[in-house]
């Protein structure tokens, strides 16, 4: 599956940080429902990650894209 914005190097830095969907979960779960810090995340933490990635695989996450 293609997400929007991710390229494969944004892609490959979310699955060294997160290496499963639940560890990705977990980690927006942390943020207590704050929906931009959890839209923002993953931006903050790679450089290779825009915002726009960011967000889509938040929406994707959470099913809302």
């Amino acid at each position: 599956m293609q997400v929007p914005q991710v390229t494969e190097e944004a892609a490959l830095a979310v699955t060294s940080l997160y290496p499963t969907l639940l560890s990705l979960a977990k980690a927006y779960a942390m943020l207590d429902g704050d929906r931009r810090a959890q839209e923002e995340m993953l931006k903050n933490k790679s450089d290779m990650v825009n915002a726009g990635a960011s967000k889509n695989i938040f929406k994707l996450i959470w099913a809302e894209g």
